[in-house]
């Protein structure tokens, strides 16, 4: 069984993005962590000067007990479905920066999937490089799934799975290819040029051909898109295609930064689930 920790701070994105991660685990096997942090961490009192020192441990845990009780009731509301897959449920607290509290937790349940929420406002740039899901993405090493508050979940029928062509890890295609599998769906390889060069796109329709030979899954096609923004050629790519899911390697910080055109990057604005992958993974 797989697990698929799903971080939540009660907001409707982070609603929206537990229930798509419902779905999911219905279809794979999985088992959800309802996972929330409390940002200020508990202090032990060392000098206690009056009634302080007590009534702010008190006050604590009061919190964790009423955080605590909010995810119960989350657990309980997705047990009560009366349809669809039972899914098995746990609730989990943290304290401190909520970045290491996800990336810790799901180190310890050895978490195949993080689920997070993003709101639809945020840029690609945004999400990846100032959001949390962003500072998750580059302390995990499982791959994160980015689902927008307007998304609900659909049966996914075509991915997109956007590379550079400079590497690619079979081993850890596994979560990809499940879902592909279990649905049925298209695994659309997409190489986006900066410019219209024939040598370049039949070089690239090569490689990607190449690279399909190596993956166990029958419903693979190749598409070479031209834009001098990479991701907006990605979100024209998406849109015209119907696309269900985005798959995009992720990068360090500073290279994301190089990756974006200032000008241009605040066009990408999308209802679309990216998938995120570690870059130890796949490259983008």
């Amino acid at each position: 069984m797989q697990t698929i920790l799903c971080p939540t701070n009660f907001s409707k994105s982070s609603e929206n993005a537990i229930r798509y991660a419902d779905e999911i685990a219905q279809r794979i096997n999985s088992q959800i962590i309802l996972f929330h942090n409390i940002t200020k961490p508990v202090e032990a009192a060392v000098v206690v000067t009056g009634n302080e020192a007590i009534d702010t441990l008190e006050d604590e845990g009061k919190l964790e007990k009423k955080q605590l009780a909010k995810l119960k009731h989350i657990k309980a509301s997705l047990e009560s479905t009366e349809w669809g897959i039972p899914v098995a449920y746990k609730t989990r607290i943290g304290f401190g920066e909520t970045n290491q509290s996800i990336s810790t937790l799901a180190e310890k349940e050895r978490a195949d999937l993080v689920v997070m929420g993003t709101t639809a406002t945020q840029g690609l740039k945004e999400i990846v490089t100032k959001s949390l899901s962003g500072r998750v993405v580059q302390q995990v090493s499982c791959p994160v799934l980015m689902v927008p508050n307007n998304a609900p979940f659909r049966p996914i029928r075509r991915m997109v799975l956007a590379t550079d062509l400079r590497g690619f890890c079979l081993s850890d295609m596994t979560l990809i290819l499940k879902l592909a599998s279990y649905f049925g769906a298209q695994l659309q390889l997409l190489h986006v040029l900066p410019k219209e060069d024939e040598t370049a796109r039949q070089f690239a329709m090569e490689e990607m051909q190449r690279l399909s030979k190596r993956i166990p899954y029958q419903r693979i096609t190749h598409h070479v898109a031209v834009n001098a923004c990479i991701t907006e050629g990605i979100n024209q790519f998406c849109q015209s295609h119907n696309t269900d899911m985005l798959v995009m390697g992720a990068h360090s910080a500073d290279a994301w930064e190089r990756l974006f055109q200032p000008e241009l990057e605040h066009t990408y604005r999308t209802n679309l689930p990216l998938l995120l992958v570690h870059p130890k993974r796949i490259q983008f």
